[in-house]
């Protein structure tokens, strides 16, 4: 079966390489929802590659600014202001994209960074104003059905979209894929444990996911059918439990239904992938782990923040006498995920080649997350 995910990415994803070829033009970036993803992470991101990769650099500069509420494109440009040298003038804000004035399309990448649920309508407001260059916060949609709206539109106006998957983007996830190639067939178990304490913001209500299924566990679902290929899938077991939390005995336990511990096995061909993701964790953990039939297996330890940028795989094989496996390679990789991944994207709009991560891929994705919502009985 042809694995369209294994093709070579078209620039390297390695923004320490200094032999990438200068792309003929830039794209500016309108970013619409200037949250957490959008201000904090898409424009921090946009930068740092514009900095790093200088005259390679297939971003150019921020060039719109949308969101719903008038204060969020202000503080936007505050901070494209004081943080990165802009001049504020030139930059259109608006609260919609049909207001947004003086943009020019043809030259633009959009980046919707709402939620979820605003996807498919975002999209529909993107094209109807012109862009055909679109950028997908993850997941893709809520649902299947939004996923398939958001295809009628593309194949209607012949809209390019890439979706945020930066794992896919991870030199250790590379790494794994390359081992699993090496050995010639699937692992036979692989288990993805991404974890950390969310609490404060869901307690405050800063974003509010549907459910744990909403946090980590898309990035893992999509690492999962990425690294074996699958487009077949067997949901075989989901479960979600509660965020509980007080800070002292005598407090009153607070609890948020489904915020709590998520969990979701899966059956992709010969492989039996577990993935776990607790937001009321003590620590942040991002673990990734394959075992092969012939008793090779490898561990990743992939970033747990944004200011981390390292991955570590240890590949270990055969057994020692008192039965444990030994190790045979202890590696660091430099693995910035996201600037690799919207350093490739950019690069792909501007070659008018395929993305990586496409809306084929990504109904994949959060057609497994509606499957498993329903069988925890988030959804009924």
């Amino acid at each position: 079966m042809t694995d369209t995910m294994t093709t070579a990415p078209l620039v390297s994803a390695d923004l320490h390489v200094a032999n990438v070829t200068a792309p003929p033009r830039r794209l500016g970036a309108v970013v619409v929802g200037l949250g957490r993803a959008g201000l904090g992470l898409h424009i921090p991101i946009l930068e740092g590659i514009l900095r790093d990769k200088a005259a390679a650099s297939p971003f150019g500069a921020v060039v719109g600014l949308v969101d719903r509420v008038v204060g969020g494109t202000k503080r936007a440009l505050h901070r494209l202001e004081y943080d990165y040298g802009y001049d504020p003038r030139p930059i259109s804000c608006a609260t919609s994209l049909a207001e947004l004035a003086g943009v020019d399309p043809d030259n633009t990448v959009v980046h919707i960074c709402t939620p979820a649920d605003d996807h498919a309508s975002t999209l529909r407001e993107a094209t109807d104003a012109g862009f055909r260059q679109i950028i997908v916060e993850k997941p893709c949609a809520a649902n299947t059905a939004d996923v398939d709206e958001m295809q009628r539109i593309a194949d209607r106006t012949g809209a390019s979209i890439a979706v945020v998957n930066p794992y896919l983007y991870s030199r250790s996830v590379g790494a794994c894929k390359a081992k699993i190639q090496e050995v010639g067939r699937l692992p036979h178990y692989l288990e993805f444990e991404m974890s950390k304490p969310r609490i404060t913001p869901t307690l405050a209500g800063r974003s509010k996911p549907e459910s744990v299924m909403d946090v980590e566990l898309p990035h893992q679902i999509a690492t999962a059918l990425y690294l074996t290929g699958a487009t077949r899938y067997r949901l075989l077991r989901a479960e979600v439990r509660h965020m509980h939390y007080r800070e002292i005995d005598t407090e009153p336990c607070r609890v948020v239904p489904n915020m709590g511990i998520g969990i979701i096995v899966l059956e992709l061909g010969e492989c039996i992938a577990v993935l776990v993701s607790s937001l009321d964790a003590l620590t942040r953990t991002r673990v990734l782990k394959l075992r092969f039939p012939n008793a090779e297996h490898m561990e990743a330890f992939l970033p747990v923040t944004g200011d981390d940028h390292t991955s570590v795989v240890i590949e270990y094989s055969g057994h020692n006498t008192d039965g444990s496996t030994d190790q045979q390679r202890l590696a660091k990789l430099p693995d910035d995920m996201l600037a690799h991944c919207l350093f490739d994207m950019y690069s792909r709009f501007l070659a008018d080649a395929p993305q990586i991560s496409d809306l084929t891929f990504n109904r994949r994705v959060v057609d497994v997350m509606d499957k498993a919502k329903t069988f925890a009985r988030i959804r009924r």
